[in-house]
């Protein structure tokens, strides 16, 4: 740093006496057009610009070796300009996709870590319309990544898993959901421990290898907590001894891409909603009379603030605003829904 301020002050010192130089010899001339250092400065500033107005020129032998001088020395102070100012771009534009400037997502859902489990995972929620921040210490994911999902709805950023003052920049406190998706069960546990001291109030999902560690996850602060083998046991078994109804359920667990694929969705009653205030009875009938969906279950928040779900509530139960319908549709019903309850699908934190 202090060998590029030394050469810098040389050159402005060699620039200034070039420039009384010119003034001195040029003044003494009968025919001279530039008679004092500040036309000489304008005629350098217009020469290493390359402008060239021609308004004022050298004609003593000296002032023209001077002027060969400033003509070779614009263009290398044009090429270090250009250098410099596609260093500059190339290095922001290189931040940008490394995600150092940071993200304006909101409600998000952050992933820390990736490999194919999260590739997969990202284009359902990108189905569903759903913001992702991802969070990878491999430069080589960033281009995969961007060339795979829409910039729009996917920012990436590389930092080290380990370093949490980066994090900030995936917009990790604005978050609705935090996916740890790290090595092992030991790292994933001190990652939601480390998070929760800064970001207490974040809310954590987790596939565990070790199925035996729920509790202490939950414990640790996890909202929820998976077992990659327990869901693939169950389901192996079931495909087993029920094949149509594992197909069925792998079909239902699936996000619907296709008119004929059928999901499971979850859809925020508002007031304006015309099943709100209405019992589950009603809504069911309804729902199945006019666009061939299957109510199956509410969401009620209670004071607590945590969920309660009612799997096939009784025909009495009242659907409240602020409640979430749970709904088995196909992917042509999707629109329809949407405009009838005026939200998008998914909770809203």
């Amino acid at each position: 740093m202090k060998k590029s301020g030394l050469k810098l002050l040389l050159m402005i010192l060699l620039y200034f006496s070039l420039l009384y130089l010119l003034s001195s010899v040029e003044c003494q001339h009968e025919r001279a057009n530039i008679k004092c250092f500040s036309d000489a400065l304008w005629y350098s500033l217009v020469t290493l610009t390359t402008i060239g107005y021609g308004d004022f020129y050298p004609v003593t032998p000296i002032g023209k070796f001077l002027a060969i001088v400033f003509i070779i020395g614009s263009l290398g102070v044009l090429g270090f300009i250009i250098g410099r100012a596609t260093e500059f771009i190339s290095e922001v534009n290189r931040r940008k996709k490394m995600g150092y400037y940071g993200t304006s997502f909101e409600k998000h859902v952050v992933i820390i870590g990736w490999d194919a489990f999260a590739h997969a995972i990202v284009k359902d929620l990108i189905e569903a319309g759903q913001n992702i921040a991802i969070i990878t210490n491999e430069k080589n994911d960033i281009d995969l990544i961007y060339s795979e999902f829409p910039s729009e709805l996917v920012f990436c950023l590389f930092a080290d898993l380990k370093n949490l003052n980066l994090f900030e920049n995936a917009g990790i406190s604005k978050a609705a959901m935090i996916f740890i998706n790290l090595k092992d069960d030991t790292e994933k546990l001190i990652s939601i421990l480390n998070i929760k001291k800064d970001y207490p109030q974040s809310k954590f999902i987790v596939a565990l290898d070790n199925s035996d560690l729920r509790n202490t996850f939950y414990s640790a602060g996890a909202t929820f907590v998976l077992s990659k083998n327990e869901i693939v046991s169950k389901l192996m078994a079931s495909y087993i001894f029920e094949p149509d109804v594992a197909d069925m359920t792998n079909d239902l667990l699936t996000i619907s891409t296709k008119s004929e694929d059928y999901d499971i969705k979850e859809f925020k009653v508002t007031a304006e909603n015309p099943y709100a205030e209405k019992t589950f009875g009603e809504v069911f009938a309804g729902m199945k009379s006019r666009f061939n969906v299957l109510a199956i279950g509410i969401s009620k928040e209670e004071k607590d603030g945590q969920r309660k779900l009612l799997k096939l509530p009784a025909d009495d139960i009242k659907v409240s605003a602020g409640d979430y319908l749970i709904l088995i549709m196909s992917g042509q019903e999707i629109n329809k829904i949407k405009e009838l309850f005026q939200t998008r699908e998914g909770v809203t934190y």
